[in-house]
């Protein structure tokens, strides 16, 4: 098989389903693969021979293509038709909602920080000054002495 067979048999093997510019793209694809593997020095048929059946090719680009539209479009491709995501799939919360609930946990634990401390202020500042005070009076004391 020659480049031309090749490329005109994947060309009508994706006629007609898939959209134009999928055809035009994959055609300019295998088109410039082609031409530079034979530039870096295989034969043609050795660069046709590896690339394979281009009906396969083009079977796989269509099922591409439907996945990616089915995709776009929000559902799972499932046997060639579009479906809901079921409810035993798990989907990944976006990371701004990570990131709501990061704030919130931190904002609740300084709440309770602050509402301990504010719970034991009463308590605790009268036992820093009597604290503070004896530790005065036996600097004082140890000075004198």
């Amino acid at each position: 098989m020659t480049k031309q067979e090749f490329m005109e048999k994947l060309r009508l093997a994706l006629a007609g389903k898939v959209p134009g510019n999928i055809v035009t793209e994959n055609l300019q694809y295998y088109e410039d693969y082609i031409n530079t593997e034979v530039r870096k020095g295989k034969s043609e048929a050795e660069v046709l021979a590896s690339l394979g059946d281009p009906r396969l090719i083009a079977r796989t680009i269509i099922t591409a293509s439907t996945q990616a539209d089915t995709a776009r479009a929000g559902g799972y491709q499932e046997y060639g038709r579009a479906t809901q995501p079921q409810g035993n799939e798990r989907r990944r919360m976006p990371l701004w909602t990570w990131l709501i609930f990061g704030i919130l946990i931190i904002v609740l634990i300084f709440s309770a920080v602050v509402s301990l401390l504010s719970f034991l202020w009463p308590i605790l500042v009268p036992m820093i000054i009597i604290m503070a005070v004896m530790g005065v009076v036996k600097f004082f004391r140890d000075w004198v002495n």
